[in-house]
């Protein structure tokens, strides 16, 4: 046995116990999930997003402190940035890293009414992302016209009276990731000092205390099938 043998012998018995420690931490399961949570290329909302989008809002608003009163309108993330689906039963935080394996913090944006605009105009055009509750998009043709036209409400009309609006999202897209440009003139960034990743990770610790198991909807929060109104 030569001396870089025994130099990697030696090496090896070092890192042994970290390395056990990662693999004991990576297995360790946060939640069991009552369903399966695919990624699915094409969609204007999946389950996985919607899952995702709720749960950070979730987390986010029992760490958000206004200074303003005012509270989050809704959370806004990409589908690019979930990097796999998520199995039916055992969600181990392993699974969690490879899902979201970024070191992207959740940050509160607030943004003009004309940025808002150009919000719902891109998700328009790229046919949707991860949006949480609170929001409704809907593509509409008007009755005898093919002029296609746009209809959204935000918490009971809140866009009517209102000329601000605070986004939750990454840092990365807060910084026009996936060519968000309607974040590059921002009101106010507020960081909440929580990756995404550890957001997840600490929702599905909190459903797992409750006894629940880890669920979502699709519903009506975007719906592209381009309506006629009667």
């Amino acid at each position: 046995m030569d001396s870089s043998m025994v130099n990697d012998l030696q090496t090896d018995s070092l890192i042994k116990p970290y390395r056990e420690n990662l693999e004991k931490e990576m297995n360790e399961v946060l939640v069991i999930a009552a369903e399966e949570f695919p990624i699915e290329k094409g969609k204007a909302q999946t389950k996985l997003g919607n899952l995702v989008a709720d749960l950070s809002l979730e987390i986010a608003n029992q760490l958000y402190q206004p200074v303003d009163n005012d509270s989050i309108d809704f959370c806004l993330l990409n589908f690019g940035g979930l990097r796999t689906s998520l199995p039916k039963g055992e969600i181990t935080k392993g699974k969690i890293f490879e899902l979201m394996p970024f070191e992207n913090e959740l940050v509160v944006v607030t943004i003009s009414k004309e940025a808002f605009n150009s919000l719902v105009n891109y998700l328009f055009q790229v046919g949707g992302q991860p949006i949480s509750k609170g929001l409704t998009l809907v593509e509409y043709l008007e009755q005898h016209s093919d002029v296609l036209d746009m209809y959204f409400l935000i918490k009971e009309n809140k866009y009517r009276i209102n000329s601000e609006f605070k986004i939750l999202t990454s840092d990365y897209l807060a910084n026009g990731g996936d060519n968000m440009s309607f974040f590059s003139k921002p009101i106010k960034i507020e960081p909440l000092n929580i990756k995404l990743r550890d957001a997840i990770i600490k929702y599905c610790e909190s459903e797992n205390r409750k006894g629940n198991k880890l669920t979502s909807v699709l519903d009506d929060r975007i719906i592209l099938d381009k309506l006629r109104l009667k």
